[in-house]
């Protein structure tokens, strides 16, 4: 794959680890009107190198209100001014808001592509089973139904494998292809809260929050696990319940290789 054009003669290619709190922001993607996180980062990278313009290359897009612990987003940096990793670290969280946090920048080869090398992501969602708070309504969601674990977990089951999603998929006209592999979905309970880590090879815009629509809904007993499999199996997004609010949503991990892929699990809330 070749590597994208710059202004200037490129010197390293660096990768970025990133976390943020998507509370304020339009998600990853640069949009018109509306801040988002890579605006954030990409003026201060072109700040730092004498205003040569910084492009940073995402895993994925975020949606408005989704969150990350391990975003992964990688730039071409010029020859001068020649900024080592650590130095670039922490002059970097120096300016960033409070919201948004690198985690880790290191060199990789100028080859290396944040999105198309990626072999999979784990993303989790957060539902609260109790009563909600101003703290607990930023990083969860709360149905106003009651909701069975058990229930939950028999319809998430349902989902894993390779499948065309198109019953869970906003905008199916703009993609080509709907098929996914989800190769697992794994329920936890830390105190009120449950949680669905997926893994999969690949989401669909907006895909785990409709997926969780549905979850809710065979959650609250108004589905079962059959009538899950019938609407991942008509291909029709009017099959499906709503989608699900943005703020339980946390992007985990991206994986580069087959090991981690296969050894993540969550280890705590992701807000905690």
């Amino acid at each position: 794959m070749s590597i994208e054009e710059t202004s200037y003669t490129p010197l390293h290619r660096y990768v970025l680890e990133i976390a943020y709190d998507g509370t304020n922001y339009s998600g990853w993607q640069i949009q018109p009107h509306r801040l988002a996180v890579q605006e954030v980062l990409q003026k201060i990278l072109t700040y730092m190198y004498m205003d040569q313009p910084i492009h940073l290359i995402g895993c994925s897009r975020t949606d408005a209100g989704v969150h990350a612990l391990g975003f992964v987003a990688s730039f071409l940096a010029p020859e001068r001014p020649d900024i080592a990793p650590d130095k670039l670290l922490r002059a970097v969280n120096r300016q960033l808001p409070g919201d948004i946090k690198v985690m880790s920048i290191k060199e990789v080869p100028f080859e290396f592509h944040s999105r198309y090398d990626a072999l999979g992501k784990a993303y989790t969602y957060v539902l609260n089973l109790r009563d909600s708070s101003p703290f607990s309504e930023r990083y969860s969601w709360r149905p106003l139904r009651r909701l069975d674990p058990e229930l939950l977990n028999a319809a998430a089951q349902r989902l894993v494998g390779t499948h065309d999603f198109s019953s869970f998929v906003v905008e199916r006209s703009k993609i080509d292809d709907a098929v996914r592999t989800i190769y697992r979905i794994e329920q936890q309970i830390f105190g009120d809260y449950c949680t669905l880590t997926f893994v999969g090879n690949g989401f669909l815009y907006k895909m785990i929050r409709c997926l969780m629509g549905t979850i809710e809904a065979a959650g609250a007993g108004k589905l079962s696990p059959d009538a899950v499999t019938r609407i991942l199996e008509s291909k029709n997004r009017t099959n499906a319940p709503e989608t699900a609010p943005p703020q339980g949503l946390f992007l985990m991990k991206v994986f580069y290789d087959e090991e981690s892929l296969k050894n993540f699990k969550l280890e705590k809330l992701p807000f905690h």
